[in-house]
């Protein structure tokens, strides 16, 4: 991937966009990981509150998975810590009154009906709901009581998402399947094996943001994990970094980051009317005319093309979920310009829908420059299946060929003919080989 591909700053409105370059110029913030961090926090405040339909039976919710990639010390955590914070002041707040609801209830529990009576407290009385935005290195067992008890829904924030991923399936076997149905918001039961209990999320919200190292991201992202379309659901921020930040003797005025707090407060205090225990109504959004010519035209000509021309599962997976992504991007776009007095926010215009393409080729440039990364891992994984797959003797096309039927890029198969199969492959002459 060229090293000049940055995040598209333009796709936000002015006021986002001032606070971005500020971190940046005045704390060093790398400009992707900021950009990204925001993107990602503002569509968690969205939330279940708002949802788009481009087509009949299709309705999105902008659910983002996001992690951001850089060597150590390399700024990752500032710009994540800084995006999240309105959030986290937020649950703070609903903290401070839980713990009196919590305290009244228990006092509650311990009189009797008469002694209820006396002190004027109700008859009956139901155990208060701890209400929250952001979930910290949860289980899934939390995770969902969380969703269950918000359902506008959560992020979950991990500043090494390593913690989150690597301990799937470590106490339950179905912990990952969770993760791929809560991308597209998929109802799912849950059942408590504490105390047998079963919790119904019928629109299910969740995000999740974090930051990982390059050296983590075959153990992540590889294997079985690229081809099922797990690996696919992540957007990927991996900028060409070659220094530490720097320190700055100016500082950054007070008020970008109070700008910052008003706009996630601003969203988040917009309440649709409640529908039914555990669900919510959504604002939603259907796409101008111009709005969706546009994507038709993008999906057309530019995502089904290489689709059609790839012969790699995990870019064919990439293509399905950027599909995915588009719509929400849209969504958020437009969110974000209506909550800056940018635009309207009666449907996804023309506009949005430019913006979040240049936003969705960003990240397939990003995941450009991660699959090499990912497929380090990947080899030493299915070497064994790609020699069984082979004959007796063979050739350099016929390997690749093979190859990319279980999902190994081209790359990847001529780096294990060249320095991975010394063992097991003879090399006869130049582009032939036959097995030991």
């Amino acid at each position: 991937m060229d090293n000049s591909v940055t995040f598209p700053v333009g796709i936000f409105p002015a006021s986002i966009r001032d606070i971005v370059e500020s971190l940046q110029r005045y704390e060093n913030y790398q400009i992707d990981f900021t950009s990204a961090a925001f993107l990602t926090v503002f569509a968690a405040a969205m939330g279940n509150t708002w949802s788009a339909c481009f087509m009949t039976g299709w309705v999105s919710h902008p659910i983002i998975y996001m992690v951001l990639i850089g060597p150590p010390s390399c700024g990752k955590t500032p710009p994540l810590r800084q995006a999240v914070t309105p959030l986290l002041k937020l649950d703070e707040a609903y903290d401070r009154v839980y713990l009196k609801e919590i305290s009244l209830y228990r006092k509650w529990e311990r009189l009797t009906a008469k002694q209820r009576k006396q002190q004027s407290m109700p008859e009956e009385m139901e155990m208060p709901q701890r209400k929250c935005h952001v979930v910290v290195n949860s289980t899934i067992e939390a995770l969902i009581s969380a969703m269950r008890d918000n359902p506008r829904g959560v992020l979950i924030y991990n500043d090494e998402i390593d913690s989150l991923l690597s301990n799937f399936n470590r106490y339950n076997g179905s912990d990952e399947s969770y993760f791929l149905s809560l991308f597209s918001g998929t109802p799912f039961k849950y059942t408590r094996k504490s105390n047998n209990e079963y919790i119904f999320l019928s629109q299910p919200y969740c995000s999740i943001i974090g930051s990982t190292q390059p050296g983590m991201l075959s153990a992540l992202f590889g294997g079985k994990r690229s081809l099922n379309g797990f690996s696919s659901r992540f957007l990927k921020v991996y900028p060409h970094i070659s220094a530490m930040p720097s320190w700055n003797e100016t500082s950054m005025p007070g008020e970008v980051l109070e700008e910052w707090e008003h706009i996630i407060r601003k969203v988040d205090g917009i309440k649709p009317p409640t529908a039914q225990e555990g669900k919510i109504n959504s604002i939603e959004l259907s796409f101008s005319l111009s709005a969706k010519h546009r994507l038709i035209s993008w999906k057309n000509e530019v995502n089904s093309r290489i689709y059609s021309n790839s012969e790699n599962e995990t870019e064919k997976a990439l293509c399905g979920k950027l599909e995915t992504y588009i719509i929400s991007f849209c969504l958020v776009i437009q969110v974000m310009r209506g909550i800056c007095e940018e635009a309207e926010i009666k449907e996804i215009d023309e506009e949005s829908a430019m913006r979040a393409i240049q936003l969705i080729e960003y990240f397939r440039a990003m995941e450009s420059r991660i699959t090499p990364e990912i497929e380090v891992g990947v080899l030493d994984l299915r070497h064994t299946e790609l020699l069984a797959l082979l004959p007796q003797s063979f050739t350099t096309s016929e390997t690749v060929a093979t190859g990319r039927k279980i999902g190994l890029s081209e790359s990847t198969v001529k780096r294990f003919l060249r320095e991975g199969a010394r063992e097991f492959i003879r090399k006869e002459a130049h582009g032939h080989y036959s097995k030991f």
